[in-house]
């Protein structure tokens, strides 16, 4: 595939304005008024630009041989560092999974799914093809204690929560006993206001409050 390449000022100069699509917006415009180049890449390469993408691209990295090697020795993958602790899993089952760091996992059962950052996951909870883009924070105990005199659910998935097919944006509390994707509704792409349905995928927008039982 072709990818455009310019110089570092000529790239400032692209991304100095309200254009946001890189294929669609920026090469075009760049085409019209700079000298563009191309050269072959043959590399790995996915557009992410739609939930549908982003949601299969990131779950294909739980594969076991994902297209996109995270483990390969001869080209590690940097990231700033967090400074956070290990993710811990309390007597829990993970199965073609990936966790992030400072996660807290306690007797649920998580296949085929990413477990983001800071992550808290409540015991009886179940995942399954979900990407959870973790939490900015962690809560502390005086905010727990405020959360439950306000019937508020914690940030992270409660007890007895079963998530299939969706993606949870940051910061979101899932409720105990929350059941996401998982019962027999007729379901439509569509704005619901506390969630969408994006191409059968249902999405949680970050700091969004599911109370206990909420059924989607």
């Amino acid at each position: 595939m072709g990818i455009y390449v310019f110089n570092a000022k000529a790239m400032d100069d692209c991304l100095s304005n309200e254009l946001t699509d890189f294929g669609k917006e920026v090469i075009p415009a760049a085409i019209n008024k700079l000298k563009v180049n191309a050269y072959l890449f043959d590399g790995y390469w996915e557009d992410i630009g739609t939930i549908k993408n982003f949601y299969d691209t990131n779950l294909e990295l739980t594969t076991l041989k994902p297209r996109f090697d995270f483990y390969d020795e001869h080209k590690p993958i940097f990231t700033h560092m967090r400074n956070l602790p290990p993710s811990k899993m309390n007597f829990s089952n993970m199965n073609q999974s990936i966790a992030a760091e400072g996660c807290i996992i306690t007797n649920a059962n998580i296949t085929n799914s990413i477990v983001g950052i800071r992550t808290i996951i409540e015991t009886g909870s179940s995942l399954n093809g979900v990407v959870c883009m973790g939490a900015d924070y962690y809560e502390t105990e005086i905010q727990k204690n405020q959360n439950a005199e306000a019937r508020i659910p914690n940030v992270g998935i409660g007890r007895g929560a079963i998530i299939k097919g969706a993606i949870i944006d940051k910061n979101v509390c899932v409720g105990e006993g929350c059941r996401i994707g998982v019962d027999d509704i007729k379901r439509t792409d569509g704005n619901y206001g506390h969630y969408y349905i994006v191409d059968g995928i249902i999405v949680i927008p970050k700091n969004t409050i599911l109370y206990p039982g909420t059924v989607i």
